[in-house]
């Protein structure tokens, strides 16, 4: 059938008579409207209905800069959504530095946490395959090989349908333009209020105006005005806002007195008209800013998806009132405020932060960019040793937030060659980097780091970021050589923690090649190294501890390998620190199997799950749910077994990594679960329980998983 989208329901699943039903489709990355939708109505039916079309797989919408694109295509997503199986996901492409990192945002977006491996646009594409969705790819005109990845998508994805924004078309075979237009003007030579209130940006100027002037536009004689400012700014929408934040303190005829002062100076004359409204525009709104206003306007636009207040007045640190200046460029809708539920954060539109950023100079902008760095790597820096305590879950959330300003910042000072700078980023970077996801960006900003002059200390622990997102990406070949050669040179540099860590990440390799003699030598060496240097409370010991304790259960010794893990287990819950706890519990588990005690494992399971919820690791919620499969099937609960490999299986696809690649876990056991309950149910309803729980969000998984009837 043509575009299955179309009228599917995903089936519930059942386990044990309580029905799971399935979810809404989901609606992923849209932001919540802060405003109403004026004067668009028409458009949102068009463009939905081009969607509709069975051979329309790509709509691009595009137009200038400030004429609602982004608005435009949040309203298609919203009202679209029911018609796609598997929801709408929402990409937002506008701090996307490099086109080749639109699968992996689109990966992000997706809920695919972990999708940085070498293949990660393969897992990407693997992942969006099966399902039936709307992909809303916005701001992709500063990327030029972004149509390749789109694509892609369009090839090998038969059900996903993409809704672009770019200024302009992306020129791909089968592509649907829709051209944006500029909101219709009062018609007539002398409209009246009436006329002017109907059109959409008269309807748009006179919401956003008397939002902040109640009385604003309401005498008669205003009409004339009102109808110039709407032909003055052509109707576009920035335009329209940026003009109706003065309503605060200007009359219509005052506020056209002042616009067309402005327009008839400003916007350079090689420019389309609509786009020399705009710059002139912007140009008039910067005008009536004091200049405590502009130089915090300016400096703003450094900010790579906004920043929060210690951001700003960091960067307006020199200036008298830098809250107060943020406050009236609020008022005048230069900066955008957007809350999330952790807190304010101050961003600019797309136009106003170019116009922003175009108006430093080049000296004030190295400036800028420098204060800018200063900030965020003392936030790295801060930021670091709480990702291994028990406010890790807040931190982390902290630096995903400003992932965009890290890396700026990293990025300065690798232009800059300040290596030692650059390098304690990496450093304060990669357990982030790891426990979030973000392999790719962090393995070529360390990489990248390892060409400068460093000092030793600095260049073993990049060495070593570098190892452990090699291995993280599943690319043994690149990660062994790496922790050598750090150990190496924290032997000559008497560097103990380097060493140690050396040391450790060396036999995760070897564990990973199912060398288990070398790795447990290797692990017993870090242990020895670390108690003779003092190191004991070190971070990693706990992880050693568990990780010889997975050479012993391999080697068949499970009681061996509880007497390694349970003291690791211990000093990890004891600091809080989650990630070394559930890979704790992991081990415990297959002890526990290996010894018949399911009781045990279902317990270390379900707190597993928990854990891993909290940090939103859906690999390592993978492995968890495959191991209580396996303890489902050996109580003869066959149905939760399809359940819950089908779910686990569909986390994997989205994790598409091998951050966990020193879990291994006896393959024969999921096997067997699998077979029996597959005997038990009968092949057709074993596909398609595995088939429906497939569908399962991350949510949903840990749901089924962790219900009341998960500890029968």
């Amino acid at each position: 059938e043509p575009h299955a989208h179309r009228g599917v329901e995903v089936l519930g699943v059942v386990a044990d008579g309580v029905h799971v039903p399935a979810p809404e489709p989901a609606v992923r990355g849209l932001p919540a409207p802060v405003s109403s939708l004026v004067g668009r109505e028409g458009d949102v039916v068009a463009v939905a209905s081009l969607l509709e079309r069975t051979t329309a797989r790509l709509v691009t919408l595009t137009g200038t800069g400030g004429v609602g694109k982004t608005v435009l295509a949040h309203a298609v997503a919203r009202a679209a959504v029911r018609r796609y199986r598997d929801g709408v996901v929402v990409v937002p492409l506008a701090g996307v530095d490099d086109a080749a990192l639109v699968l992996p945002a689109l990966g992000r977006a997706l809920g695919l946490a972990a999708a940085e491996a070498q293949t990660a646009d393969e897992a990407v594409l693997a992942a969006l395959r099966p399902q039936r969705a709307l992909v809303v790819l916005d701001n992709l005109e500063h990327l030029a090989q972004a149509p390749d990845h789109v694509a892609r998508v369009l090839a090998e994805c038969p059900d996903v349908v993409v809704l672009a924004t770019s200024r302009a078309a992306l020129r791909l075979r089968g592509e649907s333009e829709y051209a944006v237009q500029p909101l219709a003007l009062p018609i007539g030579p002398e409209p009246g209020l009436e006329a002017v209130a109907a059109s959409p940006a008269g309807a748009l100027l006179l919401e956003r105006a008397r939002a902040v002037q109640a009385g604003f536009g309401t005498r008669p004689s205003d009409a004339p005005a009102l109808a110039a400012l709407c032909r003055r700014l052509a109707g576009i929408p920035l335009a329209l806002e940026l003009a109706a934040a003065r309503a605060r303190v200007l009359d219509a005829p005052t506020l056209l007195a002042r616009l067309e002062d402005a327009t008839n100076r400003a916007g350079a004359s090689d420019l389309p008209e609509r786009q020399r409204t705009l710059r002139s525009t912007l140009d008039w709104s910067y005008r009536l800013l004091t200049g405590d206003e502009q130089t915090l306007l300016r400096r703003m636009s450094v900010l790579v998806g906004g920043g929060d207040l210690a951001a700003v007045e960091a960067l307006g640190d020199d200036l008298d009132d830098a809250l107060g200046s943020l406050e009236r460029l609020v008022e005048h809708s230069l900066v955008v405020v957007l809350d999330d539920g952790s807190g304010a954060r101050y961003s600019m539109l797309e136009p106003v932060q170019q116009h922003a950023r175009g108006l430093l100079a080049p000296a004030e902008l190295a400036a800028v960019r420098g204060t800018h760095a200063r900030h965020f790597r003392a936030l790295a820096l801060e930021a670091a040793p709480h990702y291994e305590l028990p406010d890790q879950v807040l931190w982390l959330d902290r630096s995903e937030r400003d992932d965009g300003n890290l890396a700026a910042a990293l990025e300065w000072y690798l232009e800059a060659r300040d290596g030692g700078a650059a390098g304690t980023i990496v450093w304060a970077l990669w357990l982030f980097w790891w426990l979030r996801g973000h392999l790719r960006r962090g393995r070529r900003l360390a990489e990248a780091a390892l060409t400068l002059p460093l000092p030793d200390a600095v260049r073993v622990r990049v060495t070593l970021t570098v190892g452990v997102l090699t291995f993280a990406q599943g690319d043994l070949a690149a990660s062994a050589p790496r922790w050598q050669e750090a150990e190496a040179l924290a032997r000559t540099g008497e560097d103990p923690e380097g060493v140690l860590y050396g040391l450790t990440g060396h036999g995760l390799v070897l564990l990973a090649q199912s060398d288990l003699a070398r790795a447990g030598e290797r692990f017993d060496a870090a242990l020895a190294h670390a108690a003779a240097t003092g190191q004991d409370d070190a971070w990693v010991v706990p992880l050693v501890q568990v990780w010889l304790g997975t050479v012993r259960l391999l080697a068949g010794d499970p009681d061996g390998a509880v007497r390694h893990v349970e003291p690791g287990l211990r000093a990890a819950r004891a600091r809080g620190d989650r990630l070394a706890t559930y890979t704790a519990l992991y081990n415990l588990v297959q002890a526990a199997l290996a010894q018949g005690r399911r009781q045990d494992a279902r317990g270390h399971l379900v707190e597993g799950i928990r854990l891993s919820e909290e940090t939103g690791d859906p690999a390592n919620t993978a492995y968890f749910l495959e191991s209580l499969a396996v303890v489902e099937g050996a109580d003869g609960r066959y149905e939760r077994v399809a359940d819950l490999l089908g779910a686990a299986a569909a986390l994997r696809g989205r994790a598409a990594t091998t951050v966990y690649g020193f879990y291994l876990p006896d393959p024969a056991l999921r096997v067997g679960a699998e077979d029996a309950a597959r005997e038990a149910l009968g092949p057709a309803a074993f596909a398609s329980r595995v088939r429906a729980a497939s569908a399962l969000d991350a949510a949903a998984a840990v749901a089924l998983a962790v219900g009341d009837d998960a500890s029968a």
